[in-house]
């Protein structure tokens, strides 16, 4: 079976199905006074090949799954047919925002473009939870939008949200996975697309990940999937994987002198 293919992407979502665990969307949870004891979120973070998004989409729809699928508001990406056809769909859409690295860290620039994008995704569909895009070339993290008490207040009061998934949200005690790096265990090539959690996951192949989900080893697991990486064509397929060792020697570089200039 090749990983990051549509065929291992059904057989990862046929394991979640069997594992009895509520799978839910970052907005129910949110939403949610109490957090659950259980439940498999899958998040999406579409910062490229929208199309990709919505065959995943389809997929998850006819095994009765949802999803979130945030997006990025840049013109190849904020497509509204597919956007509305994956909300249409029953999954959640939210905004994956990159205003301050866009800005060059000026705050209130940020705070003005993320409001015309909020409101253009708005126009189409509904928005009640957000992500940061993370930008990994950039000096900048979109986090630091809300680092003030006045500006995270912002996300409820001013925006209307009920939250943004990487600071409302305690991961202490979830297991986090994600294909960043286009591997599971991509700790070496993952600026900022993770999490504080205090369970330590070591999955190494797409045969350990199987394990791990037939397992069902914790009950508290959110699965954070990057569609353009996903395809069932040799030809896409291959593409990525360059692309994708292409980004991480690039990251690498990058962390080593980011590193030596700290």
């Amino acid at each position: 079976m090749r990983d990051f293919s549509h065929q291992a992407y059904e057989i990862y979502l046929n394991l979640v199905k069997r594992s009895g665990l509520k799978i839910i969307t970052f907005n129910e949870l949110l939403s949610f006074s109490v957090f659950p004891d259980n439940f498999f979120i899958i998040r999406h973070d579409v910062d490229r090949k929208p199309k990709n998004a919505l065959s995943m989409a389809n997929l998850e729809s006819e095994k009765g799954i949802k999803s979130t699928y945030y997006f990025r508001s840049k013109s190849h990406v904020f497509q509204p047919e597919i956007i509305l056809a994956i909300q249409e769909l029953g999954h959640e859409i939210g905004y994956h925002y990159e205003c301050l690295s866009d800005s060059r860290g000026d705050i209130q620039k940020a705070l003005v473009n993320f409001e015309k994008n909020l409101k253009k995704f708005r126009s189409i569909c509904d928005i009640k939870t957000i992500s940061m895009h993370g930008s990994p070339l950039s000096p900048y993290n979109n986090l630091d939008m809300w680092r003030s008490d006045s500006t995270h207040k912002m996300i409820r009061d001013r925006f209307e949200l009920i939250g943004e998934i990487s600071l409302d949200i305690d991961y202490s005690s979830i297991a986090y996975i994600n294909d960043t790096g286009r591997n599971w265990n991509s700790t070496n090539n993952n600026i900022r697309d993770y999490v504080n959690s205090n369970i330590s996951l070591n999955i190494n192949s797409s045969d350990e990940l199987i394990k791990y989900l037939s397992n069902s080893f914790h009950k508290k697991v959110v699965f954070q999937i990057h569609p353009e990486r996903w395809s069932n064509n040799k030809l896409q397929w291959h593409y990525q994987w360059i692309v994708d060792e292409f980004s991480n020697i690039v990251k690498s570089i990058f962390s080593k002198l980011k590193h030596n200039i700290n």
